[in-house]
């Protein structure tokens, strides 16, 4: 079903998602995360359309115009378990997943759920619960998730001067990335949407608060379908010296591609350079992968 705005939309787990689409062919999924919407693969999609993909693009569960789920379910499990869901309801056997940030959490442990419904693997600036590699320095760059914990406050001190809490963590975490190529109104809009900064911080609450042995399992189990990671060596959120055991996590095909002087959003802070890796990716056979690491 498709609205006035552009948006589709699909109820799927539970919930409904609103989501964007281009192209047709083999089917791509895109998940999104935090601080940002579907949006953020707004140069993505026309590439992949262009290439012969169906590129859909969901706003995950709590970003507006998707609905906020009434029992506040923000697990990764569930995330996971909502795009497995769209690629049912989308008509699909399986697809190719990519996730950013909380959608390559998402990603792999979709991957992990539901191998078969997951051809292939590309995930995006956040490790491997499996063969997170952590360190003091990363401690002090993840100051954000303790204070996204404490109640109320957070909301208040987000969402102050038209959040610019968001911009300062933009250039936190693309410290190299101008501000000119980004746009941060979407984002904006869907946090002061009614509930949605509340959820957005619901992510992090649930992942430490809500912390269950039960989600941490499926995250931590080894992945075996062909898996791309990217990493941008300037990330001011996740520190590149987190990845260095990710191939531990994966026991198929599997490549990690890191940047210099590249931030938090590799996808769009060196767009050409992922675009033409993303596709080559893509474009291998499974059966011809070899497993590297780049």
């Amino acid at each position: 079903m498709q609205n006035g705005t552009g948006y589709k939309r699909l109820s799927v787990n539970g919930i409904e998602l609103a989501y964007l689409e281009q192209g047709s062919g083999p089917l791509v999924l895109c998940l999104h995360g935090f601080p940002d919407t579907a949006h953020s693969f707004d140069e993505l999609l026309p590439v992949l359309a262009a290439a012969g993909y169906r590129a859909v693009a969901p706003f995950m569960r709590g970003y507006y115009p998707s609905e906020i789920p009434a029992d506040g379910d923000y697990a990764i499990t569930t995330l996971a378990r909502d795009a497995l869901a769209l690629i049912d309801a989308l008509g699909e056997k399986s697809a190719i997943v990519i996730g950013h940030d909380w959608g390559g959490f998402a990603a792999y442990t979709a991957a992990n759920i539901a191998p078969e419904k997951v051809s292939k693997l590309v995930v995006i600036a956040v490790p491997h619960m499996a063969a997170t590699a952590n360190s003091f320095a990363q401690l002090r760059r993840s100051w954000y998730v303790w204070f996204f914990q404490l109640p109320w406050l957070p909301e208040k001190r987000v969402a102050r001067n038209n959040f610019a809490f968001i911009d300062r963590l933009y250039r936190a975490w693309s410290p190299n990335w101008p501000v000119n190529k980004y746009d941060l109104s979407p984002l904006k809009a869907a946090l002061a949407a009614p509930g949605g900064l509340q959820a957005a911080l619901g992510y992090y609450r649930r992942m430490i608060r809500g912390a269950s042995r039960d989600v941490y399992d499926v995250m931590s189990t080894i992945t075996t379908v062909p898996a791309l990671w990217f990493v941008g060596e300037a990330d001011g959120s996740i520190g590149p010296e987190v990845f260095a055991n990710t191939a531990e996590a994966c026991s198929g095909p599997f490549e990690l591609v890191s940047y210099p002087g590249v931030g938090h959003f590799v996808h769009r802070e060196a767009a050409p350079e992922f675009h033409s890796k993303l596709l080559a990716f893509l474009a291998v056979p499974e059966a011809a992968a070899d497993k590297q690491v780049g």
